[in-house]
């Protein structure tokens, strides 16, 4: 019997839940991954969470058939940014 294989956006839900730990919570809603950032520094430290995210998606993910776009955000949800990650060529 063949184990079933996570759809993608799943796998990438639970390694970035894994990656940022107490940082952060991290949820995939209407099939929208969503990263919420919590405590201090998060305008700081966006390029580092930006890195961190797409490192994440590299190791896991090489080989994309759809491009992934993940939402980041604050806890207060003041600031909030969509990054999309091509799929592969």
């Amino acid at each position: 019997m063949a184990i079933k294989e996570l759809p993608i956006k799943e796998n990438i839900t639970r390694l970035l839940a894994i990656e940022f730990g107490d940082a952060g919570m991290v949820s995939c809603p209407d099939n929208q991954v969503t990263v919420t950032i919590t405590g201090e520094g998060f305008r700081q430290n966006f390029g580092n969470i930006l890195q961190q995210i797409h490192r994440v998606i590299d190791e896991c993910c090489p080989e994309r058939k759809e491009n992934i776009f993940i939402l980041i955000r604050d806890e207060a949800g003041s600031f909030q940014n969509l990054m999309k990650i091509w799929k592969s060529a």
